[in-house]
């Protein structure tokens, strides 16, 4: 297996909406910060790849119904990546993308909005955004990874378990709770 690397920006490239996940949906809805996930490797022929993404890394968490909170990794930091985790599924919004990558605990990486109409909450996963966005992601880390299972499933599970991912995240300033 050939070693895949994530990169998680740390200045801000845009905004998306979203809400405060899990008890504060009627507190309206906040802006949060889009960053850039870079992610490289090499292909079958040993020909360097760059590939750019669009993700959420913070979110706004509430737990009391009532104080929302601006939550995520904003350090400089290196993980590999754990785990495949099939049967994942978001919880904040419908989604057909299913499965998630491990960072640590319950860090993870999954799908999130499709643009900047539909409404996902984060509370600190990176999400990434785009029509098809994580499918796009997962199809070039499997192409980068040059794993030879037999199916897309045993394939992500076998890179989950290959300890050859590595996501490093960019120092980042957390950014201030920001009603829309």
């Amino acid at each position: 297996m050939r070693t895949v690397e994530i990169r998680i920006g740390g200045v801000p490239i845009g905004e998306y909406p979203t809400w405060a996940y899990p008890k504060g949906e009627h507190l309206g809805v906040f802006s949060i910060p889009v960053y850039s996930c870079t992610v490289t490797g090499s292909d079958d022929t040993g020909k360097s790849v760059l590939e750019k993404f669009t993700v959420l890394r913070f979110g706004v968490m509430c737990k009391d119904g009532k104080t929302p909170q601006v939550v995520g990794l904003a350090d400089h930091q290196k993980h590999m990546i754990k785990a495949w985790i099939g049967s994942y599924r978001v919880h904040s919004a419908r989604s057909d993308e299913n499965g998630a990558w491990q960072v640590y605990d319950n860090f993870l990486i999954h799908d999130g909005p499709d643009n900047t109409s539909e409404l996902f909450a984060s509370i600190g996963c990176i999400e990434i955004t785009g029509s098809q966005g994580f499918s796009k992601f997962n199809d070039l880390i499997i192409k980068l990874s040059g794993s030879k299972a037999t199916s897309r499933e045993a394939q992500l599970s076998e890179i989950g378990r290959s300890g050859t991912m590595w996501i490093t995240y960019n120092a980042a300033q957390r950014p201030p709770l920001k009603k829309k």
